[in-house]
């Protein structure tokens, strides 16, 4: 969902490769459209310790530095995680429009 300010991303159902992938993909758009934050929204990981989630899952791949150049911050709660990004895009019409499914290419 995008509201036209804060792209939000439901990942329940998806697995934690689908979810990585979604989530790099929303992230890297979001700043080309010169977006602030986006919103994952991963669940509350309540399966056994030491199994990959979304949630840790989410938090390597930013805690990593592979998305510096495009993440300045996150904000982390039990069931969602907010994600500053790094302004470069502009914010004409055209590329601030709302994003959908469509928008994020596979890689």
């Amino acid at each position: 969902m995008d509201d036209g300010i804060r792209p939000e991303l439901d990942l329940h159902g998806c697995t934690v490769n689908e979810a990585l992938q979604l989530s790099r993909q929303l992230i890297l758009e979001s700043v080309r459209r010169g977006r602030d934050s986006v919103r994952l929204i991963h669940g509350k990981s309540t399966s056994a310790p030491g199994r990959r989630t979304i949630k840790s899952a989410l938090t390597e791949l930013i805690d990593s530095g592979q998305l510096t150049l495009h993440v300045s911050g996150t904000f982390k709660s039990d069931g969602h995680m907010i994600v500053a990004l790094r302004r470069r895009g502009s914010r004409h019409a055209s590329a601030s429009g709302r994003i959908t499914l469509r928008n994020l290419r596979r890689p």
